[in-house]
């Protein structure tokens, strides 16, 4: 038999419902209301107040523990508001409003299994029941999804969690790995091994634009004369200046030491060809030079990055060895090959699905700032879906992130956000997100969130499960390190005639 919690009043809407109880239910706990046509529409609780006539207008603290002697169970009232989601057959919120005095039941977990039991990917449970949610996983890579959250909150166990389900369904995934934390990812799950494959971050030096190479460098954006002339010593290589004009390719070069060397030889005439311009063009050439010392172990030829993904493997690219501008030009190399990749292998009818993540992905396409990779993830996040290209952006910093890409995230795993920009940044950028549901947001819990989006169909206020394994985003425990340090410390300065034991 249904548990009747309370009574519809006041004014309805197709949206929104008041109603009273004489039971306090849980804020995102779900309910059920039987519209006259039949129907059974879901509900979920988004605000609820208590009061009491007994003390409205007691301001005395002796007042109040006199009339705590009358007080009683049926004393107060409970009026809450309901946040219409949906008919449970067909998922669609109903045309008419339903009428006041109508009851409000619990719903029951056959009809939430239904609801939110049904996609490919358990993420978690619900708040309010132990009812699995699983989310769709063709309307999450398909559609896009962001996971948001301040420091601390989770948001690594949410990938680390998603990873492994994503391996269930052989998915081929990319991992941009800002801080090196899934470099060691591992399942404790005997059925759920994880297939992953560790790609070292390489660039193609031949393949990307002189800008790009200058950027490798550290040629100043503002070096309006170093630039151009690292552009017209890559055009004089590759076009071959011996009186031939024979195009040299990549397969020209033995190694990216001749190809950049024969870059820097072209300076050097250039600087004789141009003396007016000499301390530029030698500044342009020692840049170059330093790129081939330091970065030797990113700048390569004769490589293809796309080859290098596994397909149906958690590809994982560990980014913690390189500064924020040679991440920034791997990873618009890296996006630009992937979209091309796939976009020619729809065109010859085998597509290659695949799910990229971006960690911290504020500090690589921020609101306010020109990045390259600004330009390719954005494209992915516009059109990647057409081609099988989903994204996954995480941040802990919503109001820094490019607002373009982040409103084509069109499903959500929000955590606890306190900053009201932060909350404010990211209402603006989804339809999906409530007022009701914003103000939860500071009340999440480790572990809690409220995950919105056509993956899911219905908001839902989630405890994420706890990925069985390992990674390397947990908590470092400080106190117990220190400890460590200092016992050991005190062991090797003891002297020897201290020991117990010894005379």
């Amino acid at each position: 038999m249904k548990e009747v919690i309370g009574y519809i009043v006041g004014e309805t809407t197709t949206t929104e419902v008041s109603f009273i109880s004489n039971k306090v239910p849980e804020v995102g706990s779900y309910v059920s209301i039987e519209y006259p046509n039949g129907k059974e529409v879901l509900g979920m609780v988004e605000g609820v107040v208590q009061n009491c006539p007994i003390f409205k207008e007691v301001l005395n603290v002796e007042d109040i523990l006199k009339l705590r002697t009358l007080e009683k169970d049926d004393s107060y009232q409970v009026i809450g508001k309901i946040k219409i989601l949906g008919d449970v057959e067909e998922k669609e919120i109903p045309k008419i409003p339903p009428k006041p005095g109508t009851e409000v039941y619990s719903a029951s977990d056959e009809v939430l299994k239904r609801m939110f039991s049904q996609g490919h990917i358990e993420i978690g449970k619900l708040l309010s029941k132990d009812v699995p949610v699983k989310l769709n996983a063709n309307m999450l890579c398909s559609r896009h999804l962001a996971i948001l959250a301040i420091t601390g909150m989770g948001k690594s166990n949410t990938v680390a969690v998603l990873l492994s389900e994503l391996n269930k369904l052989n998915a081929t995934v990319l991992v941009f790995d800002i801080h090196g934390e899934y470099r060691h990812i591992e399942s404790y799950d005997p059925d759920n091994r994880l297939r992953v494959n560790i790609l070292e971050p390489k660039i193609n030096v031949y393949n990307i634009s002189s800008d790009s190479l200058a950027d490798l460098a550290g040629v100043d954006v503002a070096a309006t004369k170093q630039r151009p002339y690292i552009r017209k010593a890559i055009d004089k290589v590759k076009k071959g200046d011996n009186g031939e004009k024979k195009i040299r390719r990549e397969s020209d070069f033995s190694s990216v030491e001749e190809y950049i060397g024969d870059i820097i030889n072209t300076l050097d005439n250039l600087s004789e060809e141009y003396s007016r311009d000499y301390n530029s063009i030698q500044t342009a050439k020692f840049r170059l030079e330093d790129m081939l010392k330091f970065k030797r172990h990113l700048i390569t030829l004769h490589y293809n990055p796309v080859e290098k993904i596994r397909e149906n493997h958690i590809n994982i690219i560990p980014l913690e060895g390189l500064d924020e501008n040679d991440m920034d030009v791997f990873i618009s190399y890296m996006a630009r090959e992937i979209l091309a990749d796939r976009k020619r292998a729809l065109r010859e009818g085998y597509p290659k699905p695949i799910f990229i993540v971006l960690e911290e992905a504020h500090l690589i396409i921020p609101k306010n700032r020109t990045t390259r990779s600004k330009l390719y993830i954005s494209r992915i996040a516009r059109e990647g879906r057409k081609f099988g290209v989903g994204l996954c952006l995480v941040s802990q910093r919503p109001k820094t992130l490019d607002p373009e890409a982040l409103s084509q995230c069109n499903n959500l795993i929000i955590s606890k956000l306190i900053e009201p920009h932060d909350q404010q940044h990211v209402q603006q950028a989804s339809e999906s997100l409530s007022e009701d549901l914003l103000k939860q947001l500071p009340g999440l819990n480790v572990g809690e969130a409220i995950i919105i989006g056509p993956a899911l169909n219905i908001p839902a206020l989630v405890k994420i499960n706890k990925f069985n394994g390992r990674y390397g985003g947990e908590d470092l425990d400080i106190v117990e390190i220190w400890k460590k340090s200092h016992r050991e410390k005190i062991r090797g300065e003891e002297p020897l005639g201290d020991y117990e034991g010894l005379d």
